[in-house]
């Protein structure tokens, strides 16, 4: 008997060590290739790809057709997980792989039907457009057809293959990014539910500076449990002219701020053809650069802020098949929706409604009975694809302009510079028309007046071209003066980011692209400088709240190591909790989501010491500000010394640190796949963000650059992490180091550079 279980025993690790063997056997096999030829059908002419000592494809091909089909090639053996995983997430399909923990998120985004905004896409593409994106979607699929056993390693661990790609794939991972850099319809709900169950006076003492009161009777329209929480992405772009330079040419830098993962979010590229040039990042499942150089030009992208949705509160009919319009019953649109679940024979079935104005999205959004519908630009259709493909091919403003023209979602600010010294603003984007009044909180569908009225004219926008000044800043700050006659928005981020920019930025009278990458890693608080003198004037502090003072006194504004920047942003947590959470109940933790980082909440308060917010409702006193800044005081200094002992053990950079996960990094037989934590400085609101979001996730730069037009050679840039997807490839992580450090590497751009710091070549030929 002992017998049989010493062998059963040893049979058992002999299997398992067999399985580990053939995995480790599969996913090295997978790992991308960078030298040798590859014959493919699809092809015209021969590709050269030359990778870089950072792991970058430097593609030389003969035509357009041939760069789209390589870089979809490209794509995928580097980032074909990514790119499934985005396509699966923008179609409503992640059940079929996830299982039923991912179905809310899929009856989500089937109800927003972001597949019927990528087909007017498509439908609006000239075809010579459609042609190179089905060239894109050939590489791609080349790619694919030349798999056996060596997929990449999440495909052999969830035990599924990819489906082929297509033109349509590429325009649904435009409409996923236009979703995370769009949330003003959770800002509507939310403004409704506080001025219903606040009232409008006290409500408005803390939503967004400038909002009026709600011109109708505010609808009860409570948000659903689903969608949780999503942080907002915004980024940082300046460019400086050359009477601001050491060159005497314009610096161009530029850092998008999105959820840091393995892989990155995006991935550098370099496409050479006769009719382009340009390198930079790319948005694996997307052809070409987004945010880059060519020959000629350079540009820049942060998110504008301005708001390109509405919520329409709706009458059903009983059957819920009509809609009441302003000039009558109307029928719905109706469609049934299959989500396929793992491990379950029977699929969910959803049926999404269709108004004039958008899909009708509730429950998802609202969970009573109120119906809502959403307007949403991506609705329209558009030529965003296009315009990318113009915009690498751009060589002065004028073509830049016209290229921006045909971007029409995600709206972005775009700052511009060129190599004969002229600098640049485009706001992109269609951005509707309507009444004020009408956007800020859900509206009856029914009301004419409520409508859109068209889109703004490209020559109303705040465009800039020269100024004066030399610089132009953008940090998702309002981009608009006050008496702008056009409704634009309130979603614009407190401008504390922009205003650190621009004092660095005034504090030389000459700037090189070191003093850029300075700029780029300042982690000085211009919040904490607004916020620490009402702080230090604190008189009856005793105890805890008096050690937390004293510490205080000596901190440096910088949001670095040390017990100083560690008190004050756990500090920041406890006051605004302390100020908000009694009055504001179960809608806390959205309204610090969503409205934390705006010119609202406590900026809007902070400076009148009697406001009522500053009062606790379960207590028979009237607190003041002072009194709660003692509280949040000593509640910090007692978590902070609970957590991790006395002072000196504070440490700000280590409480914020920073992992790298993976999309399967939860599980934990597959936490290999993560990196970190590291330590990280800085916050929300400083220029080197990092943030945490209600959702566990880290919101933080995902690449650097920084442009000379004086000379390309000295353009340098970094990414998050690395360039390829494959947990086993030296090119996964090789980036996290610069990133931490704040360091760069070259951003290479003429032959003989990419030649000398080459690791291999891998020839593309066409099938004979």
């Amino acid at each position: 008997m002992k017998k049989l279980f010493k062998i059963a025993i040893i049979s058992s690790l002999f299997f398992l060590l067999g399985c580990l063997v053939f995995f480790f056997i599969h996913f090295y096999r997978s790992i991308p290739k960078i030298k040798g030829t590859v014959s493919l059908t699809g092809l015209e002419a021969d590709v050269k790809i030359i990778k870089d000592s950072w792991g970058v494809p430097h593609i030389f091909a003969q035509n357009e057709k041939d760069i789209f089909f390589a870089c979809g090639y490209v794509h995928a053996q580097e980032r074909m997980w990514q790119m499934d995983l985005t396509r699966r997430a923008g179609l409503g399909k992640l059940s079929e792989i996830f299982g039923r923990k991912a179905l809310e998120r899929d009856r989500f985004i089937r109800t927003l039907d972001l597949k019927e905004a990528a087909r007017k896409d498509f439908e609006k593409l000239s075809s010579k457009m459609k042609n190179l994106l089905l060239s894109y979607s050939k590489g791609v699929n080349s790619w694919m057809n030349s798999r056996r056993l060596n997929w990449p390693p999440e495909f052999l661990l969830l035990g599924y293959r990819p489906q082929p790609w297509s033109p349509l794939d590429s325009l649904v991972v435009k409409e996923v990014m236009a979703l995370l850099l769009s949330v003003d319809y959770e800002s509507e709900i939310l403004r409704a539910k506080l001025v219903k169950e606040l009232g409008a006076q006290k409500a408005l003492q803390i939503l967004e500076e400038g909002i009026a009161a709600p011109y109708l009777e505010i609808e009860d329209v409570p948000l659903s449990e689903w969608p949780t929480p999503r942080p907002f992405q915004g980024s940082n772009n300046w460019v400086l002219a050359g009477s601001r330079t050491e060159s005497g040419k314009p610096l161009l830098a530029n850092d998008p701020h999105l959820e840091i993962g393995l892989p990155p979010i995006w991935h550098e590229i370099h496409v050479v053809c006769p009719s382009l040039n340009a390198v930079g990042v790319s948005l694996p499942g997307v052809p070409l650069v987004i945010i880059g150089h060519n020959e000629s030009i350079a540009w820049g992208i942060t998110n504008s802020g301005v708001d390109v949705q509405d919520l329409y509160v709706e009458k059903l009919n009983s059957s819920k098949d009509m809609y009441w319009d302003y000039d009558g019953w109307k029928p719905l649109f109706i469609k049934e929706e299959k989500i396929e679940i793992r491990g379950e024979k029977e699929p969910d079935r959803i049926e999404v409604r269709w108004t004039e104005r958008g899909p009708v999205v509730s429950p998802v959004l609202s969970e009573n009975e109120k119906h809502l519908s959403l307007s949403w630009t991506i609705y329209d259709g558009g030529r965003t694809m296009e315009s990318f493909y113009l915009l690498n091919k751009a060589q002065n403003w004028q073509e830049f302009v016209d290229a921006l023209k045909l971007f029409d979602a995600p709206s972005q600010n775009f700052v511009y510079a060129d190599k004969k010294g002229n600098i640049g603003y485009y706001l992109s984007g269609k951005i509707p028309i309507r009444a004020e009044k009408a956007a800020l909180f859900p509206y009856p569908g029914w009301e004419e007046e409520g409508r859109w009225q068209g889109f703004l004219k490209e020559e109303e926008k705040p465009n800039l071209y020269n100024p004066e000044s030399g610089l132009i800043v953008t940090a998702n700050n309002k981009i608009i003066p006050d008496n702008f006659p056009h409704y634009m928005g309130f979603v614009w981020e407190a401008p504390f980011r922009e205003e650190r920019i621009k004092e660095l930025l005034l504090q030389l009278e000459k700037h090189s692209v070191e003093t850029m990458k300075v700029i780029q890693n300042d982690v000085f608080s211009k919040k904490g400088e607004l916020f620490l003198p009402y702080i230090e004037e604190i008189k009856i502090a005793n105890g805890e709240s008096k050690e937390a003072l004293d510490i205080l006194k000596n901190w440096d504004l910088r949001l670095s190591s040390g017990k100083e920047a560690a008190l004050y942003k756990i500090f920041m947590d406890f006051f605004h909790e302390e100020v908000f959470k009694d009055d504001l109940g179960e809608d806390y933790e959205r309204f610090n989501s969503l409205f934390k980082r705006k010119q609202a909440g406590l900026l809007r308060i902070l400076s009148d010491p009697l406001s009522l917010w500053f009062d606790k409702k379960e207590t028979q006193t009237v607190e003041t500000r002072e009194e709660i800044i003692e509280i949040s005081l000593e509640k910090a200094y007692k978590w902070l010394e609970k957590q991790y002992g006395s002072p000196d053990k504070w440490d700000w950079m280590k409480i914020n640190s920073f992992r790298f996960q993976h999309s399967l990094g939860e599980i934990p037989l597959l936490k290999f796949l993560n990196r970190g934590p590291y330590p990280l400085g800085g916050d929300r609101f400083t220029v080197k963000l990092s943030s945490s979001s209600l959702l566990k996730k880290k919101l933080g730069v995902s690449y650097r650059q920084i442009i000379d037009l004086s000379d390309f050679r000295n353009s340098v840039c970094v990414l998050s992490s690395g360039e390829s997807g494959h947990f086993l490839d030296r090119f996964y992580d090789d980036q996290i180091s610069l990133w931490l450090e704040g360091q760069y590497h070259p951003m290479l751009f003429y032959l003989d550079d990419i030649q000398e710091k080459g690791v291999g070549i891998l020839t593309l030929k066409p099938f004979k």
